[in-house]
């Protein structure tokens, strides 16, 4: 992909994993158990999420509009799980790829933060995954 793209993807898929994980702290925050930590986890996302848009936006300097869509909650907390860590693997993969692509400094340490941290979301997302199997 080349740069124009891979922001246009990378701002599409973080306004809907914001819009997801709200949906979805709303939804399992008051299950028993691990209701706490789900909520804690996603709404966390979430706001980190809209940090990471500003400086996508900035690097991007292109008005990329966005038309919110209906988000509707996992059927489980299992599947929500699942989905947010697939989810999490392909942003890594194009935070990398954006990472190649980038020439200015500054902006190459912002992507490299933004990688950092959805590693850090995926090995979360996967505690939580192990948490929850367990009896």
């Amino acid at each position: 992909m080349r740069l124009k793209e891979l922001l246009r993807v990378l701002i599409t898929t973080e306004m809907e994993d914001i819009s997801v994980y709200e949906v979805e702290a709303e939804a399992f925050g008051e299950a028993p158990g691990h209701g706490t930590a789900i909520r804690g986890l996603f709404l966390g996302l979430a706001e980190e999420k809209r940090d990471r848009l500003k400086t996508l936006r900035r690097i991007s300097k292109d008005g990329i509009g966005f038309r919110q869509r209906k988000t509707e909650a996992a059927r489980s907390i299992e599947a929500s799980l699942r989905a947010h860590a697939a989810r999490a693997e392909r942003s890594a993969a194009l935070y990398t790829s954006l990472l190649k692509e980038l020439h200015k400094p500054e902006y190459k340490e912002a992507v490299a933060d933004m990688l950092t941290g959805e590693r850090r979301f995926l090995e979360d997302l996967r505690a939580l995954q192990k948490r929850i199997k367990r009896p």
